[in-house]
Order: C-alpha cells, then sequence, then structure tokens
C-alpha cells in the first residue's frame, strides 16, 4: 500500500464520523485524477471537452480537474471490465463515470455542437456566457486562477463568445427531453468589469442567456443559479426582474480582508471586499435567505508569505466567515485548492488531507446551525463540495 493510500486510511480512521468516501473525494480533489488511454478508449469521451464527474460507489459525485503536472495524482483506469481509482499501483475502489446526456450527440441548426453550448453535471446543466476574464488582462487575475489557461488555444468562434440565443434555446430544448435527468440551470462567465456602470458588460451577457434559457418554459422562473461577479443593487434587481434566476453566487474565493486584497487583486481593485459582502446581503433581500451562496478556495489562505502560518488559524478564519454570512442568510462553503501549472501559486504547499475533513464539517455544522439548505450545490448538482455533500447524513 502507498504512503498516499495509508494516509486515505490513517484519515478515515481518525475522522470515524466523516464518510470515507467524502474523504476520498476530498483527496482526489487535493490530488487530480489522471486517466489512462485505455480508460478514455473505453468511455468513448469522443469531444475535447472535459471528461465528466465521478461517480463513487455511495453516490458521492466528484470534480476534480485532470492532473497535468502533479506528480502524485489518482489515476483512472479501465482494468479486467472495470473501471478503477488507483494510487500508483494501488487499487483504491470501483467507480464510474456520469452518463453522457443525449444532447451532446446533437448539433444546433446553425452547425454547432451541443456540447459546445452547454455542459452538464449530473443533474445540472451549466452554460458558459464567455471563456475570458478581464482581470487577467492586467495582470489581476486572482492567484489561484487557471481559467484562461483552462481555454486558451480554443477556437474563439466557438468558445470565445456569448452563444447566439438559438442555439441556447435549441441546446436546452434537447436538453429537457431526457426527462427526469436534469433539474438545475447554472450561468457562469468570466469577470468583465467593463460597461455604462462597473460590470454592466458581464450583467448583460447574464440576462441575455437566462432570457435564452427561460424560452423554453411556461413558468416565470425555473431552477437556476447565477455564479458571477458581486454586483451593485441596482444590477442584482434587474437581474433577478428581468430573468427567471432563483440564486445567486457571487465567489469571495477568501474570507480574510487582507488574504483577499494580495489574492485577488483585481476584485480588490474594481469592487472590494466590503463591497463584495454587501452585494451578497443586498442578493438575500432580492433572492430570499438561503437562495445565495459563495464560495472560496480552501488553501489559498495558506500561500506564503502572506498566508495563515498553521492551520488551525486557517480554520479559524473560514468557519468565522462562514459564521458571519450564515447570521445573514448567505450559505458559504469551499472548494478544495491545487496548485495548478501557470498559475502564480503553482509551486505552493497545500494544507493536509485533514485540513479539509476538518474544514468540511466545520462549515456543514454551522449551516445546520442557522437551517441553511444547500441542496443547489450538492452531490446532485454540483460534485464539486465535500462539506455541502454532508447534508445527505443529516
Amino acid at each position: 500500500m502507498s504512503q498516499k493510500t495509508t494516509l486515505l486510511e490513517e484519515t478515515a480512521q481518525k475522522f470515524p464520523d466523516m464518510p470515507r468516501f467524502i474523504i476520498l473525494k476530498l483527496d482526489i480533489q487535493r490530488r487530480k485524477l489522471n486517466y489512462t488511454d485505455r480508460l478514455v478508449e473505453h468511455i468513448g469521451h469522443n469531444h475535447p471537452g472535459p471528461l465528466p464527474p465521478l461517480i463513487l460507489r455511495d453516490g458521492t459525485t466528484v470534480l476534480a480537474a485532470p492532473g497535468e503536472g502533479f506528480k502524485n495524482s489518482y489515476t483512472i483506469d479501465y482494468v479486467d471490465g472495470k473501471i478503477g481509482i488507483y494510487d500508483g499501483e494501488t487499487f483504491i475502489d470501483e467507480t464510474e463515470f456520469q452518463p453522457q446526456p443525449e444532447f451532446f450527440k446533437k448539433q444546433t441548426s446553425s452547425g454547432l455542437p451541443m456540447w459546445a453550448i452547454a455542459g452538464a453535471r449530473p443533474q445540472r446543466i451549466e452554460m458558459l456566457t464567455s471563456r475570458f476574464c478581464e482581470f487577467w488582462k492586467g495582470g489581476l487575475q486572482c492567484k489561484f486562477c487557471f481559467w484562461n489557461i483552462m481555454f486558451k488555444g480554443r477556437d474563439g468562434t466557438l468558445f470565445g463568445k456569448t452563444p447566439d440565443r438559438q442555439d441556447i434555446i435549441e441546446t436546452v430544448q434537447e436538453a429537457l427531453k431526457e426527462q427526469g435527468r436534469f433539474s438545475q440551470f447554472v450561468v457562469t462567465g468570466g469577470a468583465n468589469q467593463h460597461g455604462d456602470e462597473p460590470f454592466d458588460d458581464e450583467v448583460k451577457q447574464y440576462i441575455y442567456v437566462l432570457q435564452a434559457i427561460g424560452e423554453n418554459f411556461s413558468t416565470r422562473r425555473f431552477p437556476s443559479q447565477l455564479l458571477s461577479s458581486a454586483f451593485s443593487k441596482k444590477q442584482l434587481k434587474r437581474i433577478y426582474d428581468e430573468t427567471g434566476i432563483l440564486s445567486y453566487c457571487p465567489d469571495i474565493e477568501v474570507w480574510d480582508e487582507n488574504l483577499f486584497k494580495w489574492m485577488c487583486p483585481g476584485k480588490e481593485k474594481f469592487i472590494g471586499r466590503d463591497n463584495w459582502i454587501r452585494s451578497m446581503f443586498d442578493a438575500v433581500e432580492i433572492f430570499g435567505e438561503g437562495n445565495v451562496y459563495t464560495n472560496f478556495v480552501a488553501g489559498c489562505e495558506m500561500v506564503q508569505p502572506q498566508g495563515f502560518k498553521t492551520e488551525d488559524e486557517a480554520l479559524k478564519s473560514n468557519l468565522e466567515g462562514c459564521e458571519y454570512l450564515a447570521k445573514h442568510g448567505v450559505s458559504m462553503m469551499a472548494l478544495v485548492w491545487a496548485p495548478s501549472p501557470g498559475t502564480a501559486i503553482e509551486k505552493q504547499k497545500q494544507p493536509s488531507l485533514d485540513y479539509y475533513v476538518r474544514l468540511a464539517k466545520g462549515l456543514h455544522d454551522i449551516r445546520v446551525a442557522h437551517g441553511l439548505d444547500v441542496h443547489s450545490d450538492d452531490y446532485k448538482h454540483c460534485s464539486n463540495h465535500a462539506d455541502s455533500d454532508l447534508c445527505r447524513i443529516d
């Protein structure tokens, strides 16, 4: 058994009240994944988009980035008729992939493949308004961010602009034919601070896409989430009034005030941490308590030289942030930071697996204490949050 596998088992023994599959999910997200050629051939992944989320044996879904440049990634392989998770040569567990939606095989009337218009997680349809964050132009991107790196080199006519309205309508129509498959839409895109007022251009993109999605519904609103920059109350009211959106999620990325300024220079320059928090509180008035979310990239708060020196200090800061936001009706969740190649902090060390387990449990317990349900970002929808997966065992 490899050293990392031993650590996984030791962690499971240390936290007996934490499901082993949740711990495995956290470790996969820390270390990322590599896929063998025979695995890719077996599942028939025939388009350049990312591989779908994993489904663990207990139903936990795992969204994890490919592990290029990571020396200790888990490997997903196809051996003896089974898909398995491997740590080096050591078999960890069986797994499977989320089935490919039927609409991925189709094209719009303009000839675009529908997988390029909308992505899919277990029960979620995702649409991107853009694949470029404007903060990168001035070197003001978040230090952990690999958004523009991820989409670099893609065909600009297909990936570099907001999809046309008719392409969106047709793609959603086809997706909804798969009855029972999808229960939520998520719309997101890169930050765009331009416009008559700052971020008006980003707001317009979201309204355009959300209105096109809404053409497929007879009801005023439909299950949906907007993942975006933090907007003014005027902009939030416009989005809510002009679309069928139900929930709003501006990711704060890091809670500590000084670390926010250092880690997220673009967000600090064009919005500021206080305004970011104010936007979430304004959104609670508009969208309602429990319909406003935010994520932070857990682990980057320990990046040196500015970050916390101990895991206990970092944990205390994050849980205080979660408590503060929960009191105001905002759900705070964690994303697992992995230092991706090409980012400003690619050579920094991650916190321990223990840290992520303690954090997931702490965030979950705080939200439960305040009656906040995060079903919009659980294992059935997002696949990205181990802390929200814990609502399955309440």
